[in-house]
């Protein structure tokens, strides 16, 4: 599963990330909150992402932004489930072509987990969050650990559900998500403090 998050598909998604950052912060004027495994890779700086997991105050800027931003970096757009919406480009690089992944949602949604009647508020993300640089003028928030690992956790589950019915290349996908979330939950467990009390 370490070959579905080779460090050549991570690094271009980090400069992404970093470049997608620092628009943020120059054109709307604050720093973005980042969940998801680029957030879970600021604790524990293992295997990096191949998406960038973002949420947004509201609807209206949520869509504002990532029209302004996506329609002019060459993104283009999909409805998924955990998340309100997809956006995605290709990129070349020297040993083929990757997707760069961005998954966005609003505060005021919650995340469904798939197979329970379990949702999350994704508000609680912006209740607890923490700045982190992510380099030179890439300043953002990313959530305490111990939200992540909530979400991290309903997302494994949820995606544990999908890989029980999925054939194919749905079922590597899912495989392969699934690892990712269980290194990053242990990648956090082992490098950073977790506060029992509030997870």
């Amino acid at each position: 599963m370490k070959d579905y998050y080779l460090s050549e598909i991570t690094e271009e998604t980090r400069k992404e990330l970093v470049e997608l950052i620092k628009w943020y912060n120059r054109v709307v004027g604050r720093e973005p909150l980042i969940v998801g495994g680029w957030a879970a890779w600021a604790y524990h700086k293992g295997i990096g992402s191949k998406d960038i997991d973002l949420v947004f105050p509201g609807a209206a800027s949520m869509q504002q932004t990532l029209f302004d931003y996506f329609k002019s970096h060459g993104y283009q757009e999909r409805k998924v489930d955990f998340f309100d919406y997809e956006f995605y480009k290709h990129r070349k690089t020297k040993n083929g072509e990757i997707d760069i992944l961005v998954d966005a949602v609003s505060l005021n949604r919650s995340a469904q987990v798939t197979g329970t009647n379990i949702t999350i508020p994704w508000k609680l993300a912006e209740k607890h969050k923490q700045k982190y640089s992510f380099g030179k003028d890439a300043d953002a928030y990313i959530i305490t650990p111990e939200m992540l690992t909530v979400y991290k956790m309903g997302a494994l589950i949820g995606r544990d559900s999908k890989l029980a019915i999925a054939t194919g290349r749905s079922e590597i996908h899912y495989r392969a998500k699934l690892w990712k979330d269980v290194q990053d939950i242990i990648g956090v467990f082992e490098s950073t403090p977790i506060d029992k009390n509030t997870l």
